[in-house]
């Protein structure tokens, strides 16, 4: 439906353009009548119209001085001119501020009808026209961040081979520029919570926040290769770059687009900026270098920071060494995990999360070493854990860590995938001891086998050893024994012509009567029943 407004001083002019209008039988609306030019400019803000409708003969502002305002503001909109007058002034402007047509009242249905259809396929062909240009400006735009990404992460390393694919994509790459990298504290927290742990979704909304800000060509504009960053490579010439020399000098730096980055996704997303800048650089092929000092800048920020956090790298700053992690807790972590021991990793972690607190200028990038250091002793005495739980423990887990909250769930989240790992191996581990036992009560189960010589020589506690043999067989140890033994006493009734005193010495009974006693309890029969009910098949029926 394409949206009109009608605009002519005189109250009658409007409303009996409006019947013709609506008897036009087109897919089209009047939306809103004004008396002159500066009414219509107004309500054209609240009501955005496709066409405008207007007589040039108006108080206040008229036809000229409007159909100017509406090629300087509102180049999409179509104009119809229908006036009283064929004064060649009138004509000359509808022609220069390319009005669609000029009619001479009093106007016909056809006539209207037509101007009509006309401005209709004006604006479709105009739409069809900037959708095409969109579509470009985007396809351009990836295809220039996916190059800056692939430069980055050194997927494209040759000189020769960037400068020519630079070229190709028209980005200037004589001109000097810094690298700023922008990550965001609790996106991983976000990511779960709001986006159902969807973290390409949350940046493609910062990103779309990122380009309201500054537009689709201002700067170009990358995601990190894991996904949880933005990139953009500022020029130094630029307003934004005199801000990071000013800082880089010592003065006072106006982080304007920063700062409104920041205030937007506060507001939006309940995340906090945490940028890293990168120093001067010369042509693309220094892209992967400056992606590490705009990094390391960052990661060398406080884990307890907050607000909005600018950092600018400095080659000469050492890193500050707030390590809350000791070589002693790295081997009773390893001991911890390695023996599957619950209480013992997650008070270690605990210990550990509760250090990291204390300490206040412990540095992002130190906590997150100290995790990658946490994560290889899990996945080397845990066996399988990090394919049972792969999305805790790729890197991008880790690297996501960047405020107190983010570390606690992680620690919390590992601590619950090595409790779970280690039931399930101590799990495992018992059913194959309690199979070595069975397999050895198979082929002792004649002897005089009691639970303790089973405990002696499997090196376990009995009382313990009878609760997992329960749990695992759902048997208790003598009523598996009883069971064995009684099944190779049926099959020696069935099979042989042995006397039932032989077969209960054979399967461990050297009391015949008791013998029978627990046959009968187990089968509903004597030994002399069970033979005689299966005479036919065994053909036997001595006792």
């Amino acid at each position: 439906m394409y949206k009109v407004m009608v605009v002519d001083d005189e109250t009658l002019g409007r409303k009996s353009i409006r019947k013709m209008i609506s008897e036009l039988l087109l897919d089209v609306e009047v939306i809103a009548e004004a008396q002159n030019g500066e009414e219509a400019l107004e309500l054209i803000k609240i009501g955005k119209p496709h066409i405008v409708v207007t007589d040039m003969n108006m108080p206040v502002m008229d036809g000229q001085r409007f159909l100017e305002a509406l090629h300087e503001r509102y180049g999409d909109i179509r104009v119809i001119v229908i006036s009283g007058y064929s004064q060649f002034e009138y004509l000359k402007a509808a022609i220069r501020y390319q009005a669609c047509e000029y009619l001479l009242k009093p106007v016909s249905v056809p006539e209207l009808r037509e101007s009509m259809v006309q401005a209709m396929e004006a604006i479709r062909r105009y739409m069809s026209l900037q959708q095409q240009q969109r579509e470009t400006r985007e396809m351009r735009r990836m295809k220039r961040g996916a190059f800056l990404q692939n430069v980055t992460a050194q997927r494209i390393a040759n000189r020769t081979d960037i400068m020519q694919q630079a070229r190709e994509m028209q980005m200037d790459a004589s001109e000097s520029y810094r690298l700023v990298v922008i990550r965001f504290r609790r996106f991983s927290e976000v990511a779960r919570t709001g986006f159902h742990g969807n973290a390409e979704l949350l940046m493609f909304s910062i990103d779309n926040i990122l380009r309201e800000i500054l537009g689709d060509e201002r700067m170009p504009t990358f995601i990190s290769d894991d996904g949880m960053g933005c990139c953009l490579i500022v020029s130094e010439d630029s307003p934004e770059g005199e801000a990071f020399a000013t800082a880089e000098e010592g003065g006072t730096p106006g982080y304007k687009w920063l700062e409104a980055l920041h205030k937007a996704v506060q507001r939006t997303l309940k995340l906090e900026v945490l940028a890293g800048v990168s120093g001067v650089c010369e042509g693309y092929e220094e892209l992967r270098e400056a992606y590490r000092a705009a990094e390391r800048t960052l990661l060398h920020e406080c884990l307890h920071g907050s607000g909005l956090t600018v950092s600018l790298a400095n080659p000469s700053e050492q890193p500050r060494n707030t390590a809350a992690l000791t070589s002693f807790d790295v081997l009773a972590i390893r001991q911890a995990f390695a023996s599957g021991s619950a209480s013992d990793f997650r008070r270690l972690l605990e210990d550990y999360r509760t250090r990291t607190n204390r300490s206040v200028d412990i540095t992002i990038g130190q906590v997150q070493r100290e995790l990658m250091i946490i994560r290889e002793a899990a996945e080397s005495e845990m066996k399988g854990i990090a394919a049972a739980h792969p999305a805790l423990y790729e890197t991008a887990a880790v690297a996501g860590v960047t405020e107190p909250g983010e570390l606690r769930r992680l620690l919390a989240e590992w601590a619950d995938a090595a409790e779970e790992y280690g039931a399930g191996r101590r799990e495992t581990d018992s059913a194959q001891l309690i199979g070595q036992l069975v397999d050895y009560l198979d082929a002792h189960y004649f002897e005089d086998v009691s639970l303790i010589d089973a405990a002696t020589r499997f090196h376990l506690d009995p009382s313990y050893l009878s609760k997992l043999f329960k749990s695992v067989t759902s048997e208790n140890f003598i009523e598996y024994v009883t069971r064995k033994r009684i099944e190779k006493a049926c099959e020696l009734l069935r099979s042989s012509e042995r006397k039932i005193s032989d077969i209960s010495e054979l399967v461990g009974y050297e009391n015949q009567r008791y013998f029978s006693q627990v046959f009968k309890k187990n089968t509903g029969q004597t030994p002399s029943e069970y033979r005689d009910a299966h005479a036919d098949q065994t053909g036997n029926t001595k006792n």
